[in-house]
Parts: C-alpha cells; sequence; structure tokens
C-alpha cells in the first residue's frame, strides 16, 4: 500500500512548504499530495485554501495577489518558531526540488471562488519542462478542471476526488469522459463493492485523509492502493506498511 504525504509531511511541518515535502522525501513516502492555485499573475503556486490568511501572516486571496507580493509573507511561523521565514513555494520549485527523488507527485488542482482559465496550461507546461510526465498524477474536486487536462492531454494520469458518496459512482465515471488513474473518496465512504470494481476496472483507490495507523491499516487490508495521510512517519515507525 502506497503512503501519500498530505501537503507533505503536514502532520509534522507547515502544509505545502519545502519544509514539509523535504520531510516527506526524508521519512521515504510514495507520494507527495500538494495543491496548486493561480497567483494574480498566472504563477503555479502551492497552497490549499483560496486566501493565505490560515497558513501565514498575511491576508487575501491567492489570485489577487501576485508571485511577488505572496512572497513576501511568512507561511511557517504560525506553525512553529522552527519554521519562520518558510516562503510560499511555487510548483516550478517543487519540481525542481523533487527531481532528484524517485517521489511521486499528485497534484491536486484547486479552483473557486474564481475559476482560473488556465490553470490546467499552466501546470501541465512545467510538468513537461521538468519531464514529471510519468511521476504525477493529476486530480481535483473540480471534474471540469479534470476533463480539461485530459482534453489537453490524453495521457497524463487522472485521480477523481469525490467529498460525496455518490450513487452509481461508476455511471458517473463512465459519463465524464475521462479514463482515471485513479479514485479517491474519503475513506469512510469505501466498501469492499466499491474497491472490487474500481479495481477490475483497472483504477487505483486511495483513501483520504487518514492519520489513524489503526484505521489505515483496515483499509490496507481492505485492499486500497494508498492512503493520504498527514502523519507518514507514524505509519513508517509502525512497521506495519511497507511501501517502496
Amino acid at each position: 500500500m502506497k503512503i501519500v504525504a498530505h501537503r507533505g509531511a503536514s502532520g509534522y511541518c507547515p502544509e505545502n512548504t519545502l519544509a514539509a515535502f523535504k520531510k516527506a522525501v526524508e521519512v521515504n513516502v510514495d507520494s507527495i499530495e500538494l495543491d496548486v492555485r493561480l497567483s494574480k499573475d498566472g504563477v503555479p503556486v502551492i497552497c490549499h485554501d483560496a486566501k493565505i490568511n490560515r497558513t501565514s501572516n498575511g491576508t487575501g486571496y491567492i489570485h489577487e495577489l501576485t508571485l511577488e507580493e505572496l512572497k513576501q509573507y511568512d507561511f511557517g511561523s504560525w506553525y512553529g518558531d522552527e519554521f519562520v521565514g518558510e516562503r510560499i513555494p511555487t510548483l516550478e520549485e517543487v519540481l525542481v526540488f523533487l527531481q532528484e527523488s524517485d517521489v511521486t507527485v499528485n497534484i491536486e488542482i484547486k479552483n473557486g471562488p474564481v475559476i482560473q482559465g488556465n490553470i490546467e496550461e499552466e501546470m501541465l507546461r512545467l510538468v513537461y519542462k521538468y519531464d514529471f510526465n510519468d511521476r504525477v498524477w493529476i486530480s481535483s474536486f473540480d471534474h471540469h478542471s479534470l476533463k480539461k487536462v485530459a482534453d489537453l492531454d490524453k495521457h497524463i494520469k487522472i485521480g477523481f476526488i469525490f467529498h460525496m458518496n455518490l450513487i452509481n459512482l461508476f455511471d458517473y465515471i463512465d459519463n465524464s469522459g475521462i479514463d482515471p488513474y485513479s479514485i479517491h473518496p474519503n475513506y469512510f465512504y469505501i466498501t469492499e463493492e466499491m474497491l472490487k470494481e474500481a479495481h477490475q476496472r483497472n483504477y487505483k483507490v486511495f483513501a483520504y485523509t487518514v492519520d489513524d495507523v489503526t484505521v489505515g491499516e483496515k483499509y490496507k487490508h481492505m485492499g486500497v492502493d494508498g492512503v493520504v495521510t498527514n502523519k507518514p512517519l507514524a505509519y513508517k515507525q509502525s512497521g506495519l506498511f511497507t511501501s517502496k
């Protein structure tokens, strides 16, 4: 079962920062999940929220701030004094850092409250530039965005994230026009029947977000392909999971 570090090793470092990604590589995770938004000047940056208020000493919407403005703020001190000075990373900076590792990357596209029309193109441009085509998969709650990615690149791996427990889940996927690499249900919606059909279709199933190792062990025995977790070190230290 794969261990996917949610927003990096965010249980130990400020989420979606280079510190969190470095920690994830250090503990030997299989994959890193990160969130991408566009700055006002069209640069893909890594941040979960539409606003920077929660995870920095600044305020405002990312889409209303330029990269230069975003870089002025501290994205680490809210988490702990040892992270003072952490800046918002760009997707390019993260891909450069990860080039020397064998970690795969789950890029989650974040849209809203403004739908940024070219986020898909800008993300793919960087994926191609740093030759990550075979090391990334693209996921989102915004399935229109996923369809755009699939139309732009029919070979890129796509992951559907599901916030809700859909009726006729696989009919929905069939009607989407996308042949996904993976599905990402909230872990408590995953059933044996869902796993069976997903695997019959050759879809990977990633459970999010599972910080309790005991719960993770349950889903491992059920046959999920990976867990998305803020606490990858806890999984490693448990001795119950093998990856890499």
